[in-house]
This record gives C-alpha cells, sequence and structure tokens, in this order.
C-alpha cells in the first residue's frame, strides 16, 4: 500500500493525494490490525481469491479476540495472578446464570467479568465490569463472613473519610482540611462530628461520608427502597451537615480535630456549604438529590456526590477558590441550572461558568456537556501520561495577569479575601482582563508622571447584586496614606453608587506587586448626611479620576477611557 501511494504522488502530489485520500485513510487504519489477518498463510501458497478471504478473515475474527484476552504467562509469578483470576472469572455454562430474568437481578457478569476460554487463556468483553466489579465484589465478600460484618461495616465509613480527605486536602491543603472533627459545646456534649472539614478564609466545607448501598429491590425501580435507600444515603447525612453548619456559624462550640486538638476558627467566617458523598455508584444521584431531599425553605442545598464525581471536580478544579466557588455556584443555582449527572454540571462550567443568563428562569443543561472533559480524565486513569496541552476546557479561563492578581490577593492573609476573589471570579472574561489592564496602565502612569491615578469600576445595573470596585494608585511609598485615602474614596464610591458590594485595591508607587492593599464593604446602603457631603467634595470637580465599564472590551482604536483623547493603543493599551 505505501508504494501505491508513493506511485500516486509521483505522477501529480497535490491532485492525485487529494483525490484518493479518502479511499486510502481507511486502508491505512485497518493497516494497522494486518497481523490480525494473516496468521500462518505463506506467500508461496497457491489459493483462489475465495479461499484466501475465507481464510484471512477466518483468521481476522479468531485474533480479533486475542485484542481482549489476559494470558497467565503475561503476569509474572510473584503476582501470583491466579487468585485474582479465581475470584473474578466464570466458565460459562447452561444455567449458571439463570437467576437474572430481569433488569435490576443479580447478573453474574458483573461479579465475575472475566469469562475463562481454557486453563491459560482469559476473555475480558468489558473493562469497565471489571473495574467496578474489583470495587463492589469485596463487599458481598465480607458480609459473608458474619464474625466480621460489623467491622467491615466500620472501615467501609472509615476507608471514605480517608479517600475524601486525601482528595480535599490535595486541594485545600493539609493544614486547612482536617478529618473526623467532634463538634462539642461548652457543656462538654458532642453534638454531632464532621467527616471533613475544609477552611478558606471566612468559608469552611462540612463534608459527611456515607457508604450506604443500594438495595436490589432500589435498583429494579422499587420506589419505596430507592426513599429508604437515599434517606441512609443522603438525607441523614444532609441533616447532620445543617448542623455542623449552624455550628460553625454560631461559634459557641468547639472543633476537636482526631487528634483532640482544637481546631481555631475564624470569627470572620460568616458562610459555610455542605457536601455529602456516597462512596457508592449511585445512578442519577444528582437528580434524585434535588428531587427527594427533604430540607425546610430557608435552608441550603448541599451538593451530593459520589466518591468517583468528587475525584473528578479535584482534577479539574485544584485550586481551592475554583473548587469552592464550584461549590457555592451550584448550591446557590441548584434550582436555576437542571441536569441529570454531575459531570455534566462540572463539563458546562469548566466551558461556559454557571452564571445567570439574562431572561432565563431556568436553564436545561445537554448532557452532551459531561463528554468535554473526558479528554484527560480516562487516559490518566489509565495511566497515560498526558499533559495539559491542548486541553481547551482547562486553559479556558486562564489569564495569566488575572492569576497574578488573585495570587497576590491571598498573600495579604485576610478572610474576607475568599469573598473578594469570588466577586471577581463573577466577572466575564472581558471584565477580567480590562481590570488587569486598568491597574497595571493606572500604575505605569504614576511612575511616569509621579502623581496619584486611580479609576473606579460602575455596578452593572443588569445584575442583582451591585458590586463596584475602585484601584487607588498612591505617588509613594506610604502605607499608612495608602489605607486613609483609599478607604475614603472606595467609601464615596460605594455611596454615589449605591453598591452593595465594594472591593478597593491600592498600589504603592515602587512596589513590584499590582496590588499591597485590598478593602472590602458588603454594608447595606443607606442615605448618610455625611457622606453627601464627602462625595460633593470628593467628585464636585474635574480630575477625581476616571469610570471604566467593566463589561465592554476596549477596541484598540477607540478613545483611551483615562480620558487622554488619544487612541486606546497608544495610551493605556
Amino acid at each position: 500500500m505505501p508504494a501505491k501511494i508513493e506511485e500516486l504522488n509521483k505522477k501529480n502530489p497535490h491532485e492525485n493525494w487529494e483525490k484518493h485520500v479518502n479511499d486510502f485513510l481507511p486502508m491505512m487504519e485497518l493497516y494497522q490490525y494486518k497481523e490480525l489477518f494473516f496468521d500462518d498463510l505463506k506467500d508461496e501458497e497457491e489459493l483462489s481469491i475465495e479461499e484466501i478471504r475465507e481464510k484471512v478473515w477466518k483468521s481476522f475474527y479468531e485474533n480479533l479476540i486475542d485484542l481482549f484476552v489476559i494470558k497467565k504467562s503475561d503476569f509474572r509469578e510473584d503476582i501470583n495472578i491466579e487468585a485474582f483470576l479465581v475470584n473474578f472469572s466464570i466458565v460459562p455454562k447452561n444455567g449458571s446464570n439463570s437467576q437474572f430474568k430481569t433488569i435490576g437481578d443479580y447478573n453474574m457478569i458483573n461479579s465475575h467479568p472475566i469469562i475463562r476460554l481454557d486453563d491459560t487463556r482469559y476473555f475480558i468483553p468489558d473493562s469497565f465490569l471489571l473495574f467496578k466489579s474489583i470495587y463492589e465484589s469485596p463487599f458481598y465478600w465480607m458480609i459473608n463472613d458474619h464474625n466480621y460484618i460489623n467491622q467491615a461495616s466500620m472501615n467501609r465509613g472509615k476507608v471514605g473519610e480517608e479517600i475524601a480527605y486525601d482528595f480535599l486536602s490535595s486541594v485545600f491543603g493539609t493544614n486547612k482540611t482536617y478529618k473526623s472533627v467532634k463538634v462539642r459545646t461548652k457543656k462538654g456534649r458532642d453534638d454531632t462530628d464532621i467527616d471533613v472539614l475544609c477552611i478558606l478564609g471566612n468559608k469552611t466545607l462540612s463534608v459527611q461520608v456515607k457508604s450506604k448501598k443500594l438495595t436490589e429491590l432500589s435498583r429494579k425501580g422499587d420506589d419505596e427502597a430507592l426513599k429508604n435507600d437515599f434517606h441512609g444515603a443522603v438525607q441523614d447525612a444532609y441533616r447532620q451537615g445543617l448542623v455542623s453548619r449552624q455550628k460553625t456559624l454560631e461559634k459557641e462550640a468547639k472543633f476537636i480535630d482526631e487528634s483532640g486538638n482544637d481546631i481555631a476558627l475564624s470569627e470572620e467566617i460568616d458562610d459555610g456549604y455542605i457536601m455529602v458523598i456516597t462512596t457508592e455508584d449511585y445512578p442519577s444521584l444528582t437528580h434524585q438529590a434535588h428531587v427527594m431531599l427533604e430540607k425546610k425553605d430557608n435552608d441550603p442545598f448541599p451538593i451530593v456526590l459520589t466518591i468517583f464525581e468528587l475525584e473528578l471536580l479535584v482534577y479539574y478544579l485544584n485550586d481551592p477558590y475554583d473548587f469552592l466557588y464550584y461549590i457555592k455556584q451550584r448550591i446557590s443555582l441548584m434550582d436555576y441550572f437542571v441536569a441529570e449527572e454531575e459531570m455534566t454540571y462540572l463539563g458546562y462550567h469548566l466551558n461556559q461558568k454557571l452564571w445567570k443568563m439574562p431572561n432565563k428562569d431556568r436553564i436545561f443543561l445537554e448532557p452532551s456537556f459531561a463528554q468535554t472533559i473526558d479528554r484527560n480524565y480516562y487516559p490518566i486513569k489509565a495511566g497515560l501520561e498526558i499533559s495539559d496541552e491542548g486541553d481547551s476546557i482547562k486553559k479556558r479561563w486562564k489569564n495569566e495577569n488575572f492569576n497574578q492578581l488573585c495570587n497576590e490577593l491571598t498573600n495579604l492573609n485576610e478572610p474576607k479575601i475568599t469573598d473578594i476573589i469570588f466577586h471577581l471570579f463573577d466577572w466575564s472574561g472581558e471584565g477580567r482582563e480590562n481590570i488587569v489592564n486598568s491597574i497595571n496602565s493606572t500604575k505605569q502612569k504614576t511612575l511616569n508622571d509621579g502623581k496619584i491615578h486611580n479609576f473606579s469600576l460602575l455596578p452593572d445595573d443588569s445584575c442583582s447584586l451591585r458590586v463596584g470596585a475602585t484601584y487607588f494608585s498612591l505617588n509613594t511609598d506610604d502605607s499608612e496614606e495608602l489605607t486613609k485615602q483609599l478607604l475614603t474614596l472606595c467609601q464615596a464610591r460605594k455611596y454615589k453608587s449605591k453598591g452593595d458590594v465594594w472591593i478597593g485595591f491600592g498600589g504603592l508607587r515602587n512596589s513590584l506587586n499590582m496590588i499591597d492593599m485590598v478593602v472590602f464593604n458588603n454594608d447595606k446602603w443607606e442615605y448618610d448626611e455625611d457622606m453627601e457631603n464627602l462625595i460633593n467634595k470628593l467628585f464636585g470637580a474635574k480630575g477625581q479620576g476616571r469610570l471604566i465599564n467593566l463589561g465592554k472590551k476596549i477596541g484598540r482604536n477607540e478613545r483611551c477611557p483615562c480620558g487622554s483623547g488619544i487612541k486606546y493603543k497608544k495610551c493605556c493599551g
């Protein structure tokens, strides 16, 4: 076949290649399996074309099975593969799977997904069933040992906590992630416990892990059994999470880690999220949690995941602020976005972000969004070495300058930084780009002319929460003066704009950082006579900073928003 292509190219490389490429591509794809067609057929054999076809296709089908066959000789002797094959293989016989009558019945292929062909060869038709059986079958082996069944149940719960802790501590850090936390009142009584507690600034994440399995009746669709199983796997954990959340917000209880040490919770903690984890594979768990969960109107939703879905979230959202922002959006928009599986929500968020759309009361997400997260995850689970290069969903929202801004914020070590970063994450890609460009250009102006410069981003009137921001570039390195002027300007801007939330960034002249100070104000707006006088003094004259529309991307040939009168590309751009 390669010789034939070369011959065509000699005649007319461009014309013939384009003309015949569609014919050759299927042949080239099949060529990689050429060894399956020719087993012991020799070139000197004189056979008719019909005999050759019959023989090579017979060889193909026989050899095709070998692609899914393992042999004992494929493994080292010290591995003791024999024990594994005995536990997970079966010799098919008539009547060996007679108990399988309908969907939901026990099917032997689920517990014994390897088919024994002979003493040395084993056929694996579906590798996923094998992975699933390796995870689930030991449970049934252990419960058959009546002397061990209680200990097995305790160990399953403990291992579930440990797996969840390992995943979450890789995101939040071991110094902000705690396992087996006791919640103790001042009277010395343990009110409840938290399987895993994560802390990020002024937010907490209380995680409850359950190892309840679906019963056979539930798998068959029995409504009453499904409700009972859901109650044991999710509802009880949610109620426990509500108590834990309440205790973290009330700040009247003690929190003791598994080593007996006190966990110091910040007085700034003002919100907590609840996560329920199941160690078992529950079909349509996300949908069930939305439909079947019993909660009061004022109680927050939890996010309910399997341990496998948690692993996906940790892989794609490995920054603590990215991770908790996703949890916040999922919980706050639980009645707005609707999907069957958590993978669909995650895929949509990675591509579009979980934000409300104008004039839309509810959004139904297509399952196709889940396909976008498969590119890296499954090859990695298969042990393949791959990189993030070309992975569009992991790079979709990456902006080097914006990341620098967020990193500098986290280094300021203020509890409200979590709120500030969450508000920054609410901005569009253009908004993020505009603010970092404006910060850099404003700081450069101060370096160039030695004067104070500032700009403000006004709230978007179309948003339910009016959030604004101000950047103040001081012409000295006096941090006390920066604090004084930044606070005054932010108070005035917030009051004048009647903003719900205002974020203030400040920069010192000779600092290498984009920002050296941040202030945050989310107090409710109220009329104030002193503030009225202040804004008249501050904004009554020209030259008191410039206003920028956060959502609008500035064209390179448009007039610069700083008011210089020249094109953006020759000024701040």
